[in-house]
């Protein structure tokens, strides 16, 4: 391993602008990923594609929804019956909706806009105060404060955990009351169709470790009642029906994989403590000590 370089002041001037550096290009780049590729293996829709792309910066939550081979998902929808539907209670009737109670009025779309955007508010100031702070403890150590190096660190690790912790957190807080993946559900192929519609069904999910995130891989399937003629609907509910007969081709599979990662330019961030090795501060003096060989920090 090579010796660390003798500490130099001119490296306080050269680490404080790459850490500067560094925090407005993280600033300016895109902080959560998230990705959603599914696509229909079996079936009438099959093989329609949907490809969901949603990145969430300092301003904005960006969403776009690509669909492709679309026309048999089009054609399903046009013949499937969207009324077909089982009970999904025990007592096999359909849950009666709910009286409107006119003494709770419905909070207005900017009420509501204003507690959807809450959450990533919190996430998008504790980000940008961890970046602040981060530069400005690598200012400090221009100075000769005694703790400075303990407060660069502290400084850095709190700067990791508001991209990896508390903005992550903030976002899913934010989705639980309606948000960014919301409105991609909603322009998902088949995400209007009522899951009470399908019977027989099977799903499975895995979740794996990826670069600086989480990937979820999901399969669906199921027999959709919609495509079954409503004098067979019975007999398909109570059971799975023949191979090669008529209510079998109205079996739907449907794969996906859902994946969110950190913003790809974050881990420049981990640069910085190998800058610190190779570029160390000068220890800091006393005035008794004025004529002390220099020390690294």
């Amino acid at each position: 391993m090579l010796p660390r370089p003798s500490p130099h002041r001119a490296f306080g001037a050269v680490r404080l602008a790459v850490t500067a550096f560094l925090a407005v290009h993280v600033f300016i780049s895109a902080w959560i990923v998230a990705t959603v590729e599914g696509a229909y293996t079996e079936g009438k829709p099959a093989p329609t594609e949907v490809h969901s792309l949603v990145a969430i910066d300092k301003d904005q939550t960006m969403i776009d929804v690509e669909i492709k081979k679309a026309t048999s998902f089009l054609v399903y929808t046009v013949i499937r019956d969207g009324d077909a539907s089982v009970p999904i209670n025990e007592s096999g009737e359909q849950d009666a909706p709910k009286a409107n109670n006119d003494s709770e009025p419905a909070p207005s779309e900017s009420t509501q806009a204003e507690q959807e955007r809450a959450w990533l508010d919190i996430g998008r100031h504790s980000v940008m105060g961890a970046l602040v702070v981060l530069v400005l403890s690598e200012a400090l150590m221009l100075t000769g404060m005694r703790w400075r190096h303990h407060v660069r660190t502290l400084a850095f690790l709190t700067t990791l955990v508001a991209f990896s912790v508390v903005f992550p957190a903030c976002y899913m807080l934010e989705l639980g009351g309606g948000g960014a993946d919301d409105e991609t559900a909603t322009n998902t192929p088949g995400a209007e169709l009522e899951t009470v519609s399908f019977v027989h069904t099977n799903s499975s999910s895995d979740v794996s470790l990826v670069w600086l995130g989480l990937q979820l891989d999901a399969d669906y399937s199921g027999y959709d009642l919609g495509l079954v003629e409503p004098e067979n609907r019975t007999a398909v509910v109570a059971a799975v029906p023949e191979p090669g007969s008529e209510d079998a081709s109205s079996f739907i599979a449907f794969e996906s994989t859902f994946q969110i990662q950190l913003g790809k330019n974050l881990d420049s961030l981990l640069v910085l403590p190998l800058m610190w090795y190779l570029m160390p501060a000068t220890a800091g003096r006393k005035p008794s000590d004025e004529h002390a060989p220099m020390e690294a920090e």
